[in-house]
């Protein structure tokens, strides 16, 4: 029963992914990174190093995702700010993996819900300043995002 289950659970995010645009693919990429993102703290906490290893690095890849999905002709200004929001994820992933600290984590997650925010507004059709659609550009894959 436990793969027929998983087969589903696979079908739906496949589903989920296909049927999206690319402002809600970029929603649902924020939405894993956060899943990672805390996932990863209670793993600090927990004193779990194999989990905070695996969630950091699967965040590390999710933001690698997100910078390589940028359009900097459409975007301008906003998809080199969210570059530089980017770059700075990711030293800040790196730095929690090599000295763990669930705080420093929390305080990152902070600034990335606040774009996931604005992402979500954005899908949603809303004008959200700093969050434009034109920034994003290829967001087709059709990678797990999981």
């Amino acid at each position: 029963m436990r793969n027929a289950n998983a087969t589903g659970i696979a079908a739906y995010r496949n589903n989920r992914v296909v049927g999206s645009n690319p402002q809600q693919l970029v929603v649902l990429l924020y939405d894993h990174l956060l899943a990672r993102l805390r996932r990863a703290a209670d793993q600090i906490r927990a004193g779990d190093v194999e989990g905070r290893v695996a969630s950091l690095e699967r965040a590390s890849d999710i933001v690698a995702e997100l910078l390589s999905t940028l359009d900097f002709d459409a975007g301008g200004e906003i998809a080199s700010r969210l570059a530089a929001l980017y770059a700075y994820f990711i030293g800040e992933i790196g730095a929690v993996a090599r000295h763990p600290d669930a705080d420093r984590l929390e305080h990152m997650t902070s600034l990335v819900a606040s774009l996931h925010d604005s992402w979500v507004r954005a899908a949603a059709g809303e004008v959200v300043a700093g969050a434009p659609a034109t920034a994003m550009g290829n967001v087709d894959s059709h990678e797990d995002v999981a």
